[in-house]
């Protein structure tokens, strides 16, 4: 699936017919659905898949892949999985533009105490069944499939409102002038730095950057996003 996504981006899908016509046969038939011998989870395969129709957008490939995938990955809506599976999901589901805000909830109430997501199974070895995981892959990935999620308009018949990051109003006032309720008692009296704004969710996870300082997320959330 990665070779086949290489290829297309560097203008040579087409050198792999037989590849591609592959591929589409494993979504049509749903052979992922137990994992496959190199991905541990039907999200791995499904989440490569949607960063194989990114490639393609546009194309006669894209036409014959792109419904199907419609299907499949709705079809995954609401299923068990790790961490990592959710997120992938999730970004998933947005790609083609699908809200799958219920996996967005459960994804969330997975969420540590400090701030990060436990490792999920993404890759495995073919030979042993190992499986390999990675924590800062894990909550990078549930931080872009929250940003995701922000950026798509909300459904007209359905628009529920996510704990975490429903919008919340600030204050911030001067502490050298007496404040009554939310406001300064004067502003005549030249209140330095009033201001007030409604925070989106899109700020809240730049504020979680901020505030927690994790290093190696802001790493693998920038290799993902490039």
């Amino acid at each position: 699936m990665n070779v086949l996504t290489l290829f297309y981006a560097n203008g040579r899908g087409d050198e792999l017919p037989r590849t591609f016509a592959w591929v589409r046969e494993v979504l049509i038939n749903r052979g992922y659905t137990e994992g496959t011998r190199y991905y541990a989870t039907p999200e791995c395969f499904l989440f490569f898949m949607a960063r194989l129709l990114e490639q393609i957008k546009g194309t006669k490939a894209d036409l014959s892949l792109r419904p199907i995938f419609r299907e499949r990955i709705q079809e995954r809506i609401g299923s068990e999985g790790d961490a990592l599976a959710l997120a992938m999901r999730v970004l998933a589901c947005a790609s083609v533009g699908i809200r799958d805000e219920m996996d967005l909830r459960t994804l969330l109430s997975l969420q540590q105490e400090d701030g990060g997501w436990e490792a999920g199974w993404m890759y495995k070895y073919g030979s042993s069944g190992i499986n390999i995981g990675n924590r800062g892959l894990t909550t990078a990935l549930a931080i872009n499939a929250i940003e995701a999620l922000n950026h798509l308009p909300q459904t007209p018949l359905y628009q529920p409102q996510l704990p975490v990051l429903k919008s919340y109003r600030i204050s911030i006032v001067s502490p050298d002038y007496p404040v009554v309720g939310d406001r300064p008692q004067s502003r005549a009296e030249g209140v330095r730095g009033h201001r007030r704004r409604s925070s989106s969710a899109g700020e809240w996870t730049h504020s979680l950057r901020k505030h927690f300082h994790w290093p190696w997320v802001n790493l693998v959330t920038k290799v993902i996003h490039h």
